[in-house]
């Protein structure tokens, strides 16, 4: 048990190394804000969807269509469970503040955050799951979130569709079914930009918090218990209902880690998108990021325990 926790905790502190990188480059002046949104651009758009294509058609998949469904539903309970505990709390902020910390509570930074520790601790397979845990997130945040930080107004059809993730993942699916490969024209690119996920998903998780004054990540009290929430309670309820579904252990354990990743860095986004508390997001995305590091290894080595039991 000391060994599991010791081996996670190991690949959780190599993240984190990875983040003081960008910690160190933001606050060096190596990298600008103009910087930053660039790198999140090139993740977002190339490098995160080249990892969910490769995942579908690199290696044979050993995983059944039966096991694909099932991530397709623990994926849509994790966030709708998230909506339905996010209405129990926050109810004494005001509406702007109550819309940025409901947001927060419900959405994980499963990409940058949960996609690179899933692709350490459970490998190739965990990455196909993890896969499909983003594209649903991505789906609500459009749908759900959208309408939530915009005050009820509405995202397109095409928004949601047109989302990098959702595409990656229509792209990739019909290679799952069929078995059919990448030409290695096409493949050692795509694997090759994949490649470079976790370290440059890392290295913009520290410049986002390298902009946030040390002091006064811990000046807002509401972050502190936002942080119970997104990284204790709802991962926990996610946790005893996902384990009463019987999943494959590998499935189990890359929904826990994805369901238990720190703020979304979307809420910082969809905050400035829409006039929200943009400061606030960026505290709780900063906050959670690094209490993370104690809280995440806890529910891997859980994971991994309760996957033994299956």
């Amino acid at each position: 048990m000391v060994t599991s926790i010791l081996a996670v905790m190991e690949k959780v502190a190599e993240l984190f190394l990875m983040i003081g990188v960008g910690v160190v480059c933001f606050r060096g002046k190596m990298i600008t804000r103009r910087g930053v949104a660039q790198l999140t651009t090139l993740l977002l758009y190339v490098v995160a969807p080249c990892l969910i294509v490769s995942s579908f058609t690199g290696e044979e998949q050993a995983i059944s269509p039966a096991e694909l469904g099932m991530a397709f539903v623990l994926a849509i309970l994790a966030h709708v469970l998230a909506i339905g505990m996010s209405w129990l709390f926050f109810r004494r902020q005001s509406r702007e503040r109550q819309k940025v910390l409901r947001f927060a509570m419900i959405y994980s930074n499963t990409g940058f955050m949960g996609m690179p520790l899933v692709q350490a601790v459970v490998g190739e397979e965990g990455v196909v799951y993890a896969s499909v845990f983003i594209a649903v997130f991505n789906v609500f945040a459009w749908t759900h979130g959208f309408g939530l930080m915009s005050g009820g107004e509405r995202s397109s059809l095409k928004k949601i569709l047109l989302n990098p993730g959702v595409l990656a993942l229509l792209i990739g699916l019909p290679f799952f079914f069929t078995g059919w490969k990448l030409p290695p024209l096409l493949q050692v690119p795509v694997d090759s930009f994949s490649a470079l996920n976790t370290p440059l998903a890392m290295v913009v998780i520290g410049c986002n918090i390298a902009q946030i004054r040390f002091r006064e990540m811990f000046q807002e009290s509401a972050v502190f218990g936002l942080s119970a929430l997104r990284l204790l309670l709802v991962p926990a309820v996610f946790f005893g209902v996902a384990w009463l579904c019987r999943p494959a252990p590998s499935l189990l354990l890359s929904c826990i880690i994805q369901a238990s990743a720190p703020v979304a860095a979307n809420t910082v986004l969809f905050a400035t998108q829409f006039g929200a508390d943009s400061r606030l997001a960026a505290k709780a995305v900063a906050v959670t990021t690094l209490l993370s590091i104690l809280t995440m290894p806890v529910f891997v080595v859980a994971g991994q325990a309760a996957g033994n039991l299956l």
